[in-house]
């Protein structure tokens, strides 16, 4: 089971429990996640198996609707929380240069940290961006002094620095609208008042990395 994976159903039984698992693969398929997580419905009933295995979720009881079976419901454990909010962290402060699955099944689970984690690790996010662009233009640069690797893998890093600056500006749009105060994070019971940003001292500013690209 991928690490996505891990987060996304553990995640969902934090967000909708008790639950069972046909209203998760219901859930989780609205959001699309077995087009960019690449999870098909049949892992979400096996994730659960493991998730329990592991001590991170619980059955806490059956329901039934109609004329159908029973249906096993699950709660996460004390144990899967500390598990949920790790992944979560993961997530959060670690910019992948190539999936996209962590940033995108943190979308879904941010409300569940402070709001003042989330701003500061946005702001990470956005500095460790510059880094991983840079990273990749210098991978273009060893594509063509390479005697053996094929030109156009230079695409690959091309397609990746697109998408990273997508990201990017993704973020800084976030950042914004969470400093004006949309959405309700943990330990906020009513909209909160209106975050400034933080002044970066001098010297410490992250300008656009130079283009390194031939």
């Amino acid at each position: 089971m991928s690490t996505t994976t891990r987060l996304l159903v553990l995640g969902a039984v934090h967000q909708f429990q008790p639950v069972h698992g046909y209203f998760l693969r219901r859930e989780l398929l609205t959001w699309h996640v077995d087009e960019w997580a690449n999870i098909q419905p049949g892992s979400i009933y096996n994730a659960l198996r493991s998730l329990k295995k592991d001590g991170y979720v619980e059955e806490t009881g059956t329901e039934s609707e109609g004329k159908r079976p029973e249906r096993t419901t699950y709660s996460i454990t004390p144990e899967g929380e500390v598990e949920f909010l790790r992944l979560l962290r993961g997530a959060l402060w670690t910019v992948e240069t190539f999936d996209i699955g962590p940033v995108m099944a943190l979308t879904s689970f941010m409300y569940a940290l402070s709001r003042e984690e989330v701003l500061a690790a946005l702001d990470h996010r956005v500095r460790e961006i510059d880094a991983k662009i840079a990273s990749n233009k210098y991978s273009i640069e060893d594509v063509h002094r390479s005697t053996s690797t094929p030109a156009y893998v230079r695409e690959i890093f091309e397609l990746s620095i697109s998408r990273l600056r997508g990201e990017q500006t993704w973020v800084r749009g976030l950042s914004e609208r969470m400093r004006a105060g949309e959405y309700t994070f943990a330990g906020e019971t009513k909209k909160p008042k209106v975050v400034q940003p933080k002044e970066t001292p001098a010297g410490d500013a992250s300008p656009e990395p130079a283009d390194a690209t031939p």
